[in-house]
């Protein structure tokens, strides 16, 4: 588990671009240059990429590193940082810990005392966060749009911005079903962050039309869904008997304005307008 001089060997995660090799950090390169070990998503684009850097990969051992990873890489990793070699982990783009194989093996090495470090660099989450205009407190970062048990996904978001992936395959499906369930929410759809023909689209729920959007190429779904007003049996029943017994459209506008969280002033005038 120690280098030579007492110092430790570590497994370090490494943030890749996400579709602009420029936006590599210093220390990230730094580190493709001179590591030896590295653990990859998938091994046929990593070496080509290292390439594109212009990094010789003779001398480096690319181990695949995905999903399906059994228990033997975890040991083989432990045999590596044992014999004092740093290994350095990275995905396909962005963090090895965003939606990718990171996580099961940082969780394991940290429960059996090793070191982790990381060189971070651009996310998609953050992009999206960035380019959305949505407010970025609270966030939630939910991964991919579920294929199964969609309607309990969608019961379970609350009040804030929350951030999904999706493939091009499925996003108008995922979109349709979000814009159903949340007409007032706030969309950015953002495709192909940081690359040539990056494009986003914001939309409230109600206004979704699918054919605003290419479904080409990767996309990060940005939400926002307002804080539902909270009111207590006491209070609506009070309201609805103030109603009841007075009657009228500002009675009326009191009421919806505590189920609905909106100004009674507003939706007074509303109704009046409508007439």
């Amino acid at each position: 588990m120690k280098k030579l001089g007492g110092i430790l060997a570590k497994l370090v995660l490494i943030g890749l671009p996400i579709g602009n090799k420029e936006d590599l950090t210093a220390r990230a390169k730094d580190a493709l240059e001179s590591g030896k070990y590295f653990l990859a998503e998938d091994t046929r684009s990593f070496g080509p990429f290292l390439k594109l850097l212009g990094i010789p990969t003779d001398d480096k051992n690319l181990i695949s590193f995905h999903d399906f990873s059994t228990d033997k890489k975890f040991f083989q990793v432990e045999r590596l940082l044992n014999s004092g070699e740093d290994v350095y982990l990275v995905s396909e783009a962005g963090s090895p810990i965003i939606s990718d194989p990171a996580f099961p093996l940082v969780r394991h090495l940290i429960q059996k005392g090793y070191e982790i470090d990381t060189l971070p660099g651009v996310t998609a989450p953050i992009v999206a966060l960035e380019l959305s205009g949505l407010p970025p407190h609270p966030f939630q970062f939910h991964g991919f749009f579920p294929r199964e048990k969609r309607d309990k996904f969608i019961s379970q978001l609350g009040s804030g911005t929350h951030i999904i992936f999706e493939s091009p395959h499925r996003i108008l499906d995922a979109l349709e079903i979000l814009s159903s369930a949340f007409p007032e929410g706030e969309f950015c759809v953002c495709r192909e962050l940081t690359k040539k023909f990056q494009s986003t689209y914001r939309f409230r729920g109600e206004n979704f039309e699918k054919e605003q959007i290419r479904a080409q190429g990767e996309f990060v779904i940005v939400l926002y869904l307002k804080k539902t007003k909270s009111i207590g049996p006491i209070k609506l029943k009070k309201l609805a008997q103030d109603y009841m017994q007075k009657g009228g459209k500002k009675a009326l506008a009191k009421v919806l304005a505590e189920i609905l969280g909106e100004d009674a002033k507003k939706i007074y005038a509303d109704m009046t307008r409508n007439a």
